[in-house]
């Protein structure tokens, strides 16, 4: 089958959020993580309301709707961005590309305690994951060595993968009542006005002299075209191809990530981690081709 409209949204969303975590990185030299994760989901939030009022359905969830969509902002949106920005700024973009691909292992997971029953091969893969994950973090295969400064971001970005995870799961009902784009633009409003506050610490830290038209495009990108477009070529990708085909995309975002990261931020990425990375993908689509079953 000839690639198609669906799968050039999908390679365009995923190179898009690979670029974002070294682009972010470059950031948040300059800007404190609380005020960086606030200020760019607020305009992300407005730049998806506007395309939703563009396309005639700004119109209020049902009242029923509207506390599961203010905890899906709250996970998906408000901690997950403070972990995010905060994990971001205390280690490497590739790593933090690498440990964030492993959400769909937490979602397998979550689910697998929500009543689904896991393959043999499936829990095969989920142990392959976090192997290759250890690889990663550890950076080495001979001696334990993870008493590294880099350590809590490493674990920050754990924590991320575990909110994206739950995001995924427990938004499931609302894309299928509400459609992705509107469950996604409430959310992300509920979320980054319950960020907001964050404004406030580290905003008189800022030196504002150090802002360069770099970093400024760098901001705009991560705010308006990860934030937001990002967002809407994933979704036209869904929409076009399904869950099933879509999925294996997003094992292209640490790929991009760590290229991108090593090219414009010289980062050094060691042999142990590309082989943990290639691990933990490896994991990936074995438990994705895998039969989960309902219990």
């Amino acid at each position: 089958m000839k690639p198609g409209r669906g799968d050039l949204a999908m390679l365009t969303s995923v190179f898009i959020w690979g670029n974002t975590f070294p682009t972010a990185k470059y950031v948040l030299t300059v800007l404190p993580p609380p005020v960086y994760a606030a200020s760019r989901y607020l305009l992300a939030a407005l730049t998806l309301m506007l395309v939703l009022a563009l396309r005639g359905g700004l119109q209020p969830p049902r009242r029923q709707d509207l506390p599961g969509l203010a905890a899906l902002g709250f996970v998906g949106i408000t901690l997950m961005q403070l972990l995010w920005t905060n994990a971001l700024d205390l280690t490497t973009a590739s790593k933090g590309a690498i440990l964030v691909s492993v959400a769909p292992i937490f979602a397998l997971l979550i689910s697998s305690f929500r009543g689904q029953r896991l393959s043999v091969s499936a829990w095969a893969g989920v142990a392959l994951s976090f192997a290759g994950v250890f690889l990663v973090i550890n950076n080495s295969v001979s001696r334990i060595t993870l008493g590294g400064g880099t350590l809590t971001g490493d674990l920050l970005f754990l924590a991320v993968a575990f909110c994206w995870a739950n995001y995924s799961v427990f938004a499931t009902p609302y894309l299928a009542r509400l459609g992705a784009l509107r469950t996604t633009a409430w959310s992300m409003l509920f979320g980054a006005l319950m960020l907001s506050p964050a404004l406030g610490f580290g905003i008189g830290d800022i030196d504002w002299g150090a802002i360069t038209p770099g970093i400024i495009a760098c901001y705009l990108f991560t705010a308006f075209v990860a934030g937001a477009l990002g967002y809407l070529f994933w979704y036209a990708g869904i929409a076009r191809l399904g869950i099933a085909r879509s999925v294996i995309y997003s094992y292209l975002i640490p790929v991009f990530a760590l290229l991108s990261a090593v090219t414009f931020l010289g980062e050094h990425v060691s042999p142990v981690q590309f082989a943990g990375a290639a691990v933990v993908i490896t994991g990936l689509v074995l438990t994705r081709i895998s039969p989960v079953k309902t219990a």
